[in-house]
């Protein structure tokens, strides 16, 4: 059996009737995870997407099962409990001159258009959520396709605003947005759980990018968390330069497989699927040493101009 650890597992309750595994988190900060109900107890269990630097305890029937935990990805995290203020995180993580210039593009997106920011958090229509997906759903879609590249969430939007739905109004999530008028030409989602805010997506309308409406929203978003007492702001998985600029520190999110060691199919799936992570993980560390992910985004690059020059040309003639 397979869950994700924060969408299956401790946000479970809001989209599944009858949760396999749940989750819940005591007071010294460490996830507590146990089987749910009727649930048969000499399973083999895989939770991933589990970050390395949140403790997990496994009770009752679980804790008798070994465990196997292998690497998947890099995530990454933007911890504020060393700053005092917004302003204070601001300073140390921009020079003078990266601030200047967001606020500056901040500055003339109010100027130039009809721009206001909405924070949605608590009690929202109906009408309002399904208008604020259907936008981050195009959003993404024609940002990827322009990328030529496929994402891993937008499959996963439908699951997303259901789970809005229930969670909104009980403020264990947040949608952020910047509007042009009625309209949303960025827009930021998240979770809440404990004192972490999972930013899961950042997407917005790319006639505006002059404007930088992607790092308006996380100026928005982490003011916001200063204001409701967060501490952490985790960005997830992915490798992107808007992530480089605003967070300050990196983790890896783990796999964890539980199984009966007294069954040796499991015990050999499990040992398969630990190999299998280990390879990959640190098989891309190792072409990343080799620069060969730079090579592979001047190709992209290179291949976006041609394509852009073609088109051009095209439409010239």
């Amino acid at each position: 059996m397979r869950a994700r650890f924060l969408l299956d597992i401790l946000l479970g309750p809001s989209h599944i009737k009858t949760p396999v595994l749940t989750g819940k988190l005591d007071d010294d900060g460490t996830y507590q995870v146990s089987l749910g109900e009727n649930q048969n107890k000499d399973k083999a269990y895989t939770i991933i997407d589990v970050p390395d630097h949140q403790p997990v305890k496994f009770l009752e029937s679980l804790a008798s099962h070994n465990r196997l935990v292998s690497p998947l990805y890099q995530g990454y995290l933007i911890e504020l409990n060393e700053h005092n203020s917004f302003e204070d995180y601001f300073r140390a993580r921009f020079n003078a001159k990266g601030a200047r210039n967001l606020r500056r593009q901040g500055k003339k997106l109010i100027k130039e258009t009809f721009a206001r920011k909405v924070t949605y958090y608590g009690n929202t229509e109906r009408e309002t959520l399904d208008m604020l997906f259907e936008k981050l759903g195009q959003f993404l879609e024609k940002r990827f396709e322009q990328k030529e590249v496929s994402n891993y969430e937008i499959p996963l939007l439908p699951l997303y605003k259901k789970m809005f739905q229930k969670l909104l109004p009980e403020k264990k999530a947040v949608i952020f947005s910047l509007l042009d008028g009625n309209d949303p030409i960025a827009l930021g989602i998240g979770f809440i759980y404990g004192d972490t805010l999972y930013l899961f997506n950042i997407a917005y309308d790319m006639d505006y990018s002059q404007y930088g409406p992607g790092n308006q929203i996380m100026i928005e978003a982490v003011a916001w968390c200063f204001d409701k007492g967060i501490t952490r702001v985790d960005m997830g998985r992915g490798d992107f330069l808007h992530k480089r600029k605003w967070v300050n520190t990196s983790y890896t999110y783990t796999q964890i497989d539980l199984y009966d060691p007294k069954n040796i199919g499991t015990r050999l799936r499990a040992l398969l699927s630990w190999t299998l992570n280990i390879s990959r993980f640190y098989g891309i560390r190792f072409l990343k040493k080799l620069q060969v992910h730079q090579l592979a985004k001047r190709w992209f690059i290179w291949k976006y101009r041609v394509k852009g020059l073609l088109s051009a040309k095209k439409n010239h003639s």
